[in-house]
């Protein structure tokens, strides 16, 4: 539940109840549940304090431990990473039962850090050699394993950033395309779902996003942002068929078509300002595709009220007009015809649609 509805629903409450639309007894209740529903700033700011004392405990653990390790012993090295895991999880089962989730979560994160720690200090004591991803694909499945099993967002959080680290440097090291990627995320995406975890969810899709526009540049023959614009293009008309399927997919349909749509600007700008040898006409016919794409994202956007979607096409118009003009830089009629005719298109537009909104508006009247 957004604050801007929380706030509209307030201020508009009273007007109904004057109206004799509601009454005062429902107002009430309906105030109280949307105060019951609402997510504590306070208990949110200690949540995020809990994280990054976190991460701090347990850097401060490993540096401790990797400090000393060449003078312990081999089994007392041993011992002690293990005692370090039990500590960690054990006091968030603790917390935990005690409803304390907030610093739960904390502990949590502190044990799959320290599990990381523990790998990495394991393969150095007994001179494992191998792949070094390796190692972050185990710390990830590690993360993983503990978020679903303590219920806890913040490792499968950690989780799908180590999915990314262990995807990103297998690709450099390969250079080329790194498929297995797509099953640990999807193995991580799956569990994000299984929480709810909105934040995670959205960072799940980014990391996607930018997998597939990377495919651009590491399939044979780049760059290949064609079929990137192809994929990007059904991630988007899939997204919209999942958000007319029911509300049950509204989450997932929203995801998909900001995937969607960010996958295809990327590829627009791709062909746009990376293959210089373009010429200026092709390169303002992809700049009309890419303005009117951002108009259509805009207006779904406010057909649905998805702000993250508002936002990115805000973000995509206002890219293409700066890097356009980077462009034609050189041919200033050039430019200035084009931005006269895009702002031309732009008003025409506006104007359609607010003679659409009033002729609709009439009907509905008339209907009541």
């Amino acid at each position: 539940m957004s604050s801007r509805y929380r706030k509209k629903l307030a201020e508009d409450l009273p007007r109904w109840v004057d109206a004799g639309w509601v009454m005062p007894e429902g107002a009430r209740a309906i105030l109280t549940e949307v105060a019951a529903q609402e997510p504590d700033r306070k208990n949110r700011f200690v949540g995020i304090l809990s994280i990054l004392g976190a991460v701090l405990i347990g850097a401060g653990v490993i540096s401790f431990v990797a400090a000393n390790w060449q003078e312990m012993p081999r089994l007392f090295r041993l011992g002690l990473m293990i005692s370090l895991l039990w500590a960690a999880y054990g006091t968030a089962a603790f917390l935990f039962a005690r409803g304390l989730s907030l610093f739960a979560h904390g502990a949590v994160l502190v044990g799959s850090v320290v599990f990381g720690a523990s790998v990495m200090l394991v393969a150095q004591m007994y001179h494992l050699h191998g792949n070094p991803p390796d190692a972050v694909i185990v710390w990830s499945a590690g993360a993983l394993a503990a978020g679903l099993l303590m219920r806890s967002n913040p490792s499968l959080v950690l989780s799908l950033l180590l999915v990314c680290l262990w995807g990103g440097w297998e690709t450099q090291l390969r250079e080329a395309v790194f498929w297995p990627f797509l099953a640990a995320w999807g193995a991580v995406f799956a569990a994000l779902m299984w929480r709810e975890c909105a934040y995670g969810l959205k960072l799940a899709t980014l990391a996607l996003g930018v997998w597939i526009v990377s495919l651009a540049y590491t399939l044979p023959e780049p760059p290949q942002n064609e079929l990137v614009l192809a994929i990007g293009a059904a991630i988007g008309c899939f997204g919209i068929a999942l958000q007319f399927a029911g509300r049950s997919f509204e989450v997932y349909g929203r995801l998909a078509v900001a995937l969607g749509f960010g996958v295809a600007i990327a590829a627009l700008l791709g062909l746009q300002f990376i293959d210089w040898r373009r010429e200026l006409g092709s390169v303002i016919g992809l700049a009309v595709v890419t303005l009117m794409l951002s108009l259509a994202a805009l207006g779904w956007a406010l057909r649905t009220e998805d702000r993250w979607l508002l936002r990115a096409a805000f973000l995509a118009f206002s890219i293409e007009v700066v890097c356009l003009y980077g462009r034609t830089l050189g041919t200033l009629m050039n430019t200035s015809v084009f931005f006269l005719g895009a702002g031309v298109f732009v008003i025409a537009l506006a104007l359609l649609a607010f003679w659409l909104n009033g002729k609709l508006g009439g009907r509905l009247g008339a209907r009541t």
